[in-house]
C-alpha cells in the first residue's frame, strides 16, 4: 500500500482542525465556571448582610416586647402595693407576667439581660446587640436569661421593697 502525498504522521502533526473545537469547548467551560463562581461569591455577601439585618430587626422587636412587659409588670406591682397599703390584713404583694418570646431570632439563639435601666438582647453567633431602655420605677434585679418564654415576677413581703425579677419559664 502506498501512502498518498501529504498523509501519514507528518500530516497529523500539522493538522489543527480538531484543536479549535476542543479549545473552544474548554474555554467556554472555563469562562462559565468563572462567571458562576463570581455570582456565587457576590450573592454570598448579600445574604450575609441580609441575615445580619434580619437578626438585628428581630432583636429590636424582642427587646421592645420585653421592655414593654417589664413596664407592665412595674405598673401592676405599683398597683398591688397601693392595694396592699389600703387593705387591712395583707402581708404580701405579688405579680407575675408571662411573656411568650421565640427561642431564636432569625434562626439564631439569643440572650436577654435586664437591669434597672434597660433590656439588652444579644446573640453570640453574629455579635449583634440591641439595648432598649425601659421606664420601670420599681427596682429590677439584674438578670440574664436565655431567649424564649420568660416570666417577670414581683414579690414583696414585710421585709422591704420588692424587686422585679426576670426568670425563664
Amino acid at each position: 500500500m502506498r501512502e498518498r502525498p501529504g498523509s501519514g504522521p507528518k500530516r497529523l502533526l500539522r493538522d489543527e482542525r480538531g484543536v479549535s473545537v476542543t479549545v473552544g469547548y474548554v474555554l467556554t467551560l472555563a469562562i462559565g465556571a468563572i462567571l458562576l463562581s463570581g455570582v456565587v461569591i457576590g450573592i454570598g455577601g448579600v445574604l450575609d448582610a441580609q441575615t445580619d439585618r434580619a437578626v438585628r430587626g428581630d432583636l429590636s422587636v424582642l427587646g421592645q416586647t420585653a421592655a414593654a412587659n417589664v413596664e407592665s409588670a412595674d405598673r401592676l406591682a405599683r398597683a398591688a402595693e397601693t392595694d396592699r397599703s389600703s387593705a387591712i390584713d395583707t402581708m404580701n404583694a405579688s405579680v407575675s407576667v408571662a411573656v411568650d418570646l421565640p427561642d431564636r431570632a432569625a434562626g439564631v439563639p439569643y440572650r436577654i439581660a435586664v437591669d434597672d435601666d434597660a433590656v439588652t438582647v444579644r446573640t453570640d453567633r453574629l455579635e449583634a446587640t440591641m439595648e432598649i431602655p425601659h421606664a420601670a420605677r420599681t427596682n429590677v434585679t439584674p438578670t440574664s436569661v436565655r431567649g424564649g418564654p420568660i416570666r417577670i415576677e414581683y414579690e414583696r413581703g414585710d421585709a422591704g421593697p420588692g424587686n422585679l425579677t426576670v426568670v425563664e419559664r
